[in-house]
């Protein structure tokens, strides 16, 4: 019998010793400010704690995750049945878009710690979201209204990312049109509530892609299938050939490209003039030299070229015209570019310059 009461004694002090102390109960732990515009300023949550211990709770320290977030809270003593309030400031200047942060509170109870969250969503100002996203087309900002790529060797795929956001209050949906079959897009989120953003990540398979070099497409961004209101999209990427994999053997075989002049100087020549000029190109090596793509940026000069494929040994010319009623100054400063399979020299380029005389 004496062993059943101790036994009985011990667990009710067990009992009594696992109460005793301070013991923290918070009213919530997260607060959601939903939807605000950033010109409201900063929004503060008060989150509520009770100390239903029978001991005094402390609260030593609440640091934040982010310096846009300050809590504030009582260095006093909380007495037991008591409560205190820790608030939570956060200062949406200059961050438009969805936000979660957080507030480690460390306390005298057990736990010692305990993780408060605030959530929302800020509306950006105007000054905010023209710095951030200075295309605007009707409801949707764009970052950017040009891409790039950057350098693709061919038969690879490589990615690029256009971020975009909600200036609306209205969830919308944003598309992408007019893209040609090299490349594909997807939109996370594909439904962008108000004051949120989403990114757009193109795809570019250059394996489907008939060009090389520098290459451009346009495309069309809008803010849903409805609006009559769309943005153009420059999309660049400079597609190589992967000469990586070329054996020695092939290498030694391979075509040597050779121009008879890189540079061809007009002098002094009037407006509104047309001229023309020849060069030769020449393959010193073995294997055929493959004629990829001949261009020109400039829109006065047009190159072309008689063959696609030279033999070993063998030329092919490149008829020059410029034609100066489309020069856009007086300084004629054009680049025509060739590319071939040569593994030693892939991009050839073709100066072309003069003086326009009124």
């Amino acid at each position: 019998m004496n062993i059943r009461y101790m036994l009985l004694m011990a667990c009710v002090v067990a009992s009594v010793t696992a109460v005793a102390g301070p013991v923290a109960r918070w009213e919530s732990v997260t607060h959601d400010f939903g939807a605000f515009d950033e010109d409201m300023g900063k929004v503060t949550s008060d989150f509520v704690v009770f100390n239903d211990g029978d001991a005094p709770m402390m609260i030593y320290a609440a640091r934040a995750s982010c310096g846009c977030t300050v809590p504030h809270f009582t260095s006093d003593p909380i007495a037991p049945g008591d409560s205190a309030v820790v608030k939570v400031t956060y200062d949406p200047t200059g961050r438009p878009g969805k936000f979660s942060k957080k507030v480690k509170v460390e306390t005298n109870c057990q736990p010692a710690q305990n993780i408060l969250t605030i959530n929302g969503v800020v509306i950006g100002a105007s000054n905010t979201l023209r710095a951030r996203y200075p295309i605007e087309v009707g409801k949707l900002k764009l970052r950017n209204k040009t891409l790039t790529f950057g350098d693709i060797n061919k038969g690879n795929t490589k990615t690029a990312f256009l971020d975009c956001y909600n200036q609306s209050n209205d969830t919308i949906h944003p598309i992408v049109t007019g893209l040609p079959q090299h490349i594909t897009v997807s939109t996370s989120p594909e439904a962008v509530p108000p004051g949120e953003q989403a990114t757009f990540t193109f795809f570019y398979n250059s394996a489907r892609s008939s060009d090389w070099g520098m290459t451009s497409d346009m495309i069309t961004v809008a803010p849903d299938v409805t609006s009559d209101i769309a943005q153009p999209v420059e999309l660049i990427a400079i597609v190589n050939e992967d000469f990586s994999r070329m054996t020695p053997e092939k290498r030694e075989r391979a075509p040597k490209v050779a121009l008879s002049t890189t540079a061809i100087d007009l002098g002094q020549t009037a407006v509104g003039t047309r001229n023309e000029a020849e060069v030769i190109v020449e393959n010193f090596g073995k294997d055929p030299l493959i004629i990829r793509r001949i261009s020109s940026f400039d829109p006065a000069v047009e190159a072309s070229i008689n063959k696609t494929e030279v033999k070993g040994g063998s030329q092919a010319k490149i008829k020059v015209k410029v034609d100066t009623r489309k020069c856009e100054s007086d300084i004629l400063n054009a680049r025509i570019s060739l590319i071939t399979n040569d593994p030693d020299r892939p991009v050839s380029n073709i100066r072309v310059v003069g003086e326009l005389l009124k």
